[in-house]
């Protein structure tokens, strides 16, 4: 059994998309779970799942988390945690928000994901939580939310570039596209439920897909 076992880290994953993924992947048989809030507090007593304390604007934050893992493999890495700071109609440029939102979805992010690279065993999945607002192919394409819409982008083409770059090393690196989910960024109106994007993520931890693309629901979407 223990051969089998799947360690990997949840960020975010005090509520909405985060919780549910964690509450779903505690579930299946085998799988250890590592979440992650700025407050560090764990909303679950469970002997597969601990939560520690991160916050993604804090480069000692980060290494502090790193340190606390001690030496684990992990087998897998949610990239969940991230904000949107502006108000929903907002389209101006605000450059306190930009650099905020930046500090957090995309430094924080990728300092995270670097600082734990050489934790990841063979065959381990990293899954960067972007967006079709981060998307350049986007149907509805408007001027709203522009610094998280600029951070998802960002984000996508860090999964294009890590993925090339760890290539050799049999690690998977790949964005996925919740679509709108009832969050407290996604509000209460929206289709999608955060445990329907818990399982797109597990399905993806459990299928051998190819590294290096956006997915959403099952399927290979445009960038």
């Amino acid at each position: 059994m223990a051969h089998n076992m799947k360690h990997g880290i949840v960020t975010g994953s005090s509520r909405g998309i985060g919780l549910a993924t964690v509450e779903l992947l505690t579930k299946q048989s085998g799988f250890k779970v590592i979440g992650s809030s700025t407050a560090g507090n764990n909303p679950l007593g469970l002997s597969n799942f601990k939560c520690l304390k991160l916050d993604l604007s804090s480069s000692d934050s980060i290494d502090k988390f790193v340190e606390n893992l001690g030496d684990i493999k992990l087998n897998f890495l949610i990239n969940n945690a991230g904000v949107l700071l502006e108000k929903w109609d907002a389209s101006t440029i605000n450059m306190e928000q930009l650099k905020h939102t930046f500090d957090i979805n995309v430094f924080g992010t990728i300092e995270f994901t670097e600082k734990l690279l050489q934790l990841f065993t063979n065959n381990a999945h990293i899954i960067n939580i972007t967006s079709d607002w981060g998307s350049f192919s986007e149907q509805n394409f408007d001027t709203f939310q522009p610094h998280y819409k600029m951070s998802k982008a960002a984000i996508n083409m860090y999964t294009k570039l890590l993925a090339k770059r760890l290539e050799n090393e049999n690690i998977k690196v790949s964005s996925l596209d919740p679509g709108w989910t009832q969050t407290d960024m996604g509000g209460k109106i929206a289709p999608r439920l955060p445990k329907d994007v818990a399982i797109d993520i597990l399905n993806l931890l459990n299928t051998d897909v190819e590294s290096g693309q956006f997915w959403h629901q099952g399927k290979v979407r445009k960038w």
